[in-house]
């Protein structure tokens, strides 16, 4: 009974680990991010990538919520008009990735109820699969430079859902976790 229940353990604790999101960041340690107080999106809508799943509006519009609505929960201000302290850009990236268990093997002895017939068995055992993995890249910059201040990284298994709320959850857990790290703590 005991080791079915670290077995238990185990295996939710390897499923939560591939299943959360791993977050990033890099920056320009010379950037004064005190001063950056308003914030525009640098372009109106995203480039195409070709990939329908990622070419979604409904996904853009999700995303700039959430981006949009963590930025003013911290305190900085959509600019509407005027020169805003800084731009905002994003890209989301598909991958396709492969995980594997690695390989196991048994070895297996037999023999027959009169000892004249037996058996040997050796078998392994090696388990592959494809997933997609998203990453979620967001970019903040210098509005009169263009010159790249803070950059943000979030990366999960991509996972399509037929539920709208399901989807803008997903994408608003990667967004936080990701603008949690925004402003970076000097």
């Amino acid at each position: 009974m005991k080791k079915g229940w670290i077995a238990i353990v185990v295996t939710t604790l390897v499923v939560m680990g591939c299943s959360g999101v791993k977050v990033s960041q890099d920056y320009d340690p010379a950037t004064d991010f005190k001063s950056m107080k308003t914030f525009r999106w640098a372009v109106e809508t995203q480039e195409k990538t070709g990939d329908p799943r990622i070419d979604n509006p409904l996904q853009d519009t999700r995303i700039r919520a959430a981006v949009e609505r963590l930025l003013t929960e911290k305190g900085f201000i959509k600019s509407a008009d005027g020169a805003p302290t800084f731009l905002i850009r994003y890209q989301y990236v598909l991958r396709q990735k492969i995980e594997s268990d690695g390989t196991s093997g048994g070895i297996g002895f037999g023999i027959g109820s009169s000892g004249r017939h037996g058996g040997i068995a050796i078998g392994t055992g090696n388990s592959v699969r494809e997933y997609d993995e998203g990453s979620l890249v967001i970019d903040l910059v210098d509005t009169a430079s263009d010159a790249l201040l803070w950059r943000g990284t979030g990366t999960q298994r991509f996972t399509e859902y037929d539920d709208p709320a399901k989807t803008t959850g997903d994408i608003n857990a990667l967004v936080e976790k990701i603008l949690a790290q925004f402003p970076p703590q000097e």
